[in-house]
């Protein structure tokens, strides 16, 4: 996967999540834990799965995302399901 494509998911992503914590995307750094950090509960943690599924036309299911803790894994993430052809 290509820097600008993995680039192109962090703006997106900021985006989303800047709406649903209600910072400026140049706060959020790709280290912020999306719990802990930003304090995303569990309906916001389901808008950003909704919102990212949309977007990107996949169909996400909660365990494609289990393991997600940090900014930077729900890119690493979002980039291995797009690699790997995960129907939307």
């Amino acid at each position: 996967m290509s820097e600008t494509i993995e680039e192109q998911f962090r703006i997106d992503l900021l985006d989303i999540l800047s709406k649903l914590v209600g910072l400026e995307p140049d706060k959020i750094k790709n280290a912020d834990r999306l719990r802990e950090d930003l304090g995303l509960d569990s309906l916001q943690s389901m808008e950003l799965l909704s919102r990212i599924s949309d977007k990107y036309e996949l169909d996400l299911e909660v365990e494609d995302v289990m393991n997600v803790v940090t900014v930077d894994d729900v890119i690493k993430q979002l980039a291995e399901l797009l690699r790997s052809g995960k129907p939307g």
